[in-house]
Formats: C-alpha cells, sequence, structure tokens
C-alpha cells in the first residue's frame, strides 16, 4: 500500500487538529518527516518507510490546546459527581522510582492549573505508602497523642497528610497514558489498604484495551467497591487490529531489533502504539518513531529523556540546595555574584523548553505565585532577557553563554550532590552559592567549600 507524503501528513494535521508550527514536535512538521523518512537506513529498507508513512495516518498527538480541552471537559464530568472539598487528586508514580516526576506529575499539575484547582487538593498516595506501609510508623502517625508520644517533624507531615485522607470520599487519579496498564495496576495494589472504600476515578487521557482490561481486573482483585475508570481515547496495538499486515509487522520489528538496536522494538512489551504528547512522547510508542539511542537516527518524535524533579517528593530545600551547588560546579567564580539566581534559571527554563513552557512549571520551580511571577517577568523584560511573548532574547541567551551554561539542563542541575559537612556546609536558609576551592588551587585536605552571598538567592 503507498501513500501520498503530503496527503498523510494533511490528514495527521487534520486528525489531531493541528499545525504544523504551533509546538516543538510540529514545528516544520513536513520538512520532519521528509527528512525523518530520508535517512539512509529508510533508502536502504523503503518498504519500512512505507510502512511509517502509512502509520502516520493512524496517529495519535495531543496538543497542548487539546490537553487543556480534555481537562476541563473532564473536570465538568467531575463537578456533579464529588464533593471537591473532600476530594484529593493524586498522581500516579512510576513503578521504579516514585520521587522521580513522571509525566503523571506533570499532567496532574496541569490540569489543577487549568481548573483553578488548589495544590493542596493534590496528595502523592505512592510516596505516603512508602512512607507509613510498616505497621509501627502507621499506628504511630494514625494514634499519635502529642502528650504521650514525641514524633519527628516528618512523622508529624505524615500524620497530618495521612488523616487527611479519613475526611476524603473520592480520590482522583490522573495520568497521560497507559499501554500495558502494569504501573496504575500497581499503583493501585499499593494504595488499596488506603482508599479502596473510598469513590475511586481513574483518567487516563489515552490508554489501550489491554490497559483497559488489566486496570478493571485490579479494581476486583484489590478490593476497590466504587472504582471507575475514564478514558478520553482507547486503542488497540496497530498491528494488532491489522491482523492481515503480518509480513508488514515482521519487517518492522526487524528494522528496529537489528539496524535501530531499540531496546523496545514496536514500543516497551511490543504495545505497537501511536500515541505522541506535546511534551513527549511514550516509550509504548512504536520505537522507531522516538528512539534516541542511535545516532544515525533521528526520530520524528524523539523521546526526552530530560525531565524537571520539582513535581517529586524531593524537598524544595534539598532541590534548590542541588541546584545551588551544581551551578557553583559549572558557572566561573567572577559571575557567581553577578546575576540573580532567579533570573538565571528562568533563562534555563526558557532555552529548556522554547515551546513548551508552563506558567505552573516555573512557578514551581521559583516559588512565585501569579504575581511574583509576573513581576519576575516584567524585570527580566526591562533586561531586555526576553520578548513581550516570554521567549529567550539573543541578549538572555548570552546571559546563559557568558555563565557557561548553554548546555546544562534541570535534570542535571537537581541531581543530589554529597556536600561535605561542616560549619560551613550548605544552608538553603545562608542564601548563597558554594565554591569548590578546588578550582580556585586549593590544597588537598584543605576546605573545599566557601561561602559566597548570592543577590535574592532561592
Amino acid at each position: 500500500m503507498q501513500l501520498d507524503l503530503n496527503s498523510t501528513i494533511d490528514e495527521f494535521l487534520s486528525k489531531n487538529e493541528v499545525n504544523d508550527s504551533e509546538e516543538e514536535y510540529l514545528k516544520d512538521f513536513k520538512k520532519k518527516v521528509e527528512q525523518f523518512l530520508g535517512q539512509s537506513k529508510i533508502s536502504e529498507n523503503t518498504d519500512v518507510g512505507n510502512i511509517l508513512l502509512i502509520m502516520l495516518s493512524d496517529y495519535h498527538y495531543y496538543s497542548r490546546l487539546n490537553i487543556e480541552k480534555i481537562f476541563t471537559n473532564f473536570h465538568s464530568y467531575l463537578v456533579p459527581r464529588i464533593r471537591e472539598p473532600y476530594t484529593i487528586y493524586s498522581p500516579i508514580s512510576s513503578e521504579k522510582d516514585v520521587t522521580r516526576m513522571n509525566s503523571s506529575y506533570f499532567y496532574l499539575q496541569k490540569f489543577l492549573e487549568i481548573n483553578g484547582l488548589s495544590n493542596d487538593q493534590a496528595i502523592n498516595l505512592s510516596s505516603l505508602y512508602l512512607e507509613v506501609n510498616n505497621k509501627h510508623l502507621r499506628k504511630k502517625v494514625n494514634y499519635y497523642d502529642e502528650k504521650r508520644c514525641a514524633l519527628t517533624q516528618q512523622e508529624k507531615e505524615l500524620k497530618k497528610t495521612y488523616s487527611k485522607l479519613k475526611y476524603i470520599d473520592t480520590v482522583v487519579f490522573i495520568d497521560d497514558f497507559s499501554g500495558t496498564g502494569d504501573t496504575i495496576r500497581s499503583f493501585l495494589k499499593n494504595a488499596a489498604e488506603m482508599v479502596k472504600e473510598k469513590q475511586v476515578i481513574v483518567f487516563v487521557i489515552h490508554i489501550t484495551e489491554k490497559a483497559k482490561q488489566a486496570i478493571h481486573n485490579a479494581f476486583q482483585q484489590f478490593g476497590y467497591i466504587n472504582a471507575y475508570l475514564k478514558y478520553e481515547k482507547k486503542s488497540n496495538g496497530y498491528f494488532e487490529k491489522n491482523k492481515d499486515l503480518v509480513d508488514e509487522r515482521n519487517k518492522l520489528l526487524r528494522f528496529e531489533q537489528e539496524i535501530l538496536k531499540s531496546e523496545h522494538p514496536l514500543g516497551f512489551k511490543e504495545s505497537e502504539a501511536l500515541v505522541t504528547f506535546y511534551r513527549n512522547c511514550p516509550n509504548n510508542t512504536i520505537s522507531s518513531y522516538w528512539w534516541n539511542e542511535n545516532s544515525e537516527w533521528q526520530a520524528l518524535f524523539q523521546r526526552k529523556n530530560k525531565i524537571l524533579d520539582f513535581f517529586g517528593d524531593r524537598k524544595h530545600k534539598e532541590i534548590y540546595e542541588a541546584v545551588l551547588y551544581n551551578l557553583s560546579l559549572i558557572i566561573p567564580a567572577p559571575y557567581l555574584k553577578k546575576y540573580d539566581i532567579k533570573e538565571v534559571l528562568y533563562l534555563l527554563y526558557l532555552k529548556e523548553f522554547p515551546n513548551d513552557k508552563e506558567d505552573f512549571e516555573i512557578k514551581k520551580i521559583l516559588g512565585y505565585n501569579n504575581d511574583q511571577l509576573l513581576e519576575h517577568r516584567n524585570r527580566l523584560l526591562s533586561k531586555d532577557w526576553i520578548d513581550n511573548q516570554d521567549n529567550l532574547s539573543s541578549k538572555g541567551s548570552s546571559v546563559i553563554e557568558e555563565l557557561g551554561i548553554n548546555e546544562s539542563f534541570f535534570s542535571d542541575l537537581t541531581k543530589p550532590k554529597s556536600l561535605v559537612a561542616g560549619s560551613d556546609s550548605l544552608s538553603f536558609e545562608d542564601e548563597y552559592i558554594p565554591i569548590r576551592l578546588c578550582k580556585l588551587g586549593s590544597k588537598k585536605g584543605e576546605s573545599s567549600f566557601e561561602k559566597l552571598t548570592v543577590q535574592n538567592s532561592i
């Protein structure tokens, strides 16, 4: 089967209600598709190129505007079915590491922002489960008596959160995509003891039939008595619903295994999904479209492995300390006091997400409310570091280059570092960026940190 490239691209854009210039993945989309299908590996495997073009007409792309409409509609669905003061929202954390932000964190925050809901209504139930899953601590948290038992600050916070569940009658879980249902199933298993007797609503933007069945089975297996699954769209694996394309499937599978050396041929667990969101592409998607570990292959929707760590469960103080410390290892010493650190972080954010910036993200990073963010932007505008559309200007780019951080990403800056303990160890309240004296020629055995005051430091 042959398809015309132009008509296929038009069908993709029309079906997904997008244009070819509004977002990073779609900018100059026709040119990107031509380059994608014109690669040497495709020229040597023309049948695979035809398959990849054909599948584009069946591809699901979720733009920012589409996501916002979906979340608005979902909240309208919720309103008559919940009591808002007695409802909490939770992300569905990754099975491997719940302390890292995954897409569920991002889309939960997006949902709250779009619908004007407070962050106080969001609780990460996975982290709460990990902290109170041992009987001793759970008993201590549940039956705490301030006069008889002294809790640590962490335990007090846990008690406050865990006790809040007693007065909640509805829990809403939000995720962007489920290909196998494994992550949500594991999450429901962990959360069952806390919420299985409440009204539970799991909302997934896009889901496969396999994942749908797995989630419904989990409701029953783990004792949920009033649970519902809602989703915007459901699909089957591409070749699962096109069973006559056995030869095409085998060719594509071999191509991804032998030529691309993909770790997830046909997508994670061969999910065969054709889905991309404006901020990232799920690894359940057929990997030719996103695989980025082959230097000789340029994916059409390259998967972004860099993530923001400001939405996980590490304390902001800990994250900011890591940012300040890591910046001190990169920025030349003479420049450490030259610029406001929050202004630098804002410029870095615009560099990393030029077409996909989100107010709720930058507010989270800087610890700002709406008024503070507006004031911050006006200050950057007055310096001509950003333009009226909140884009990084040439002057702003020059600042980043001057500081030597033009190759830095937030995912690198938030990595924890082992700081030297002592009277001069890094403190969030001290408002300084440490300098490693070894960079200035200190001798072995000497202190490796020096305090520097920073203007308006985090």
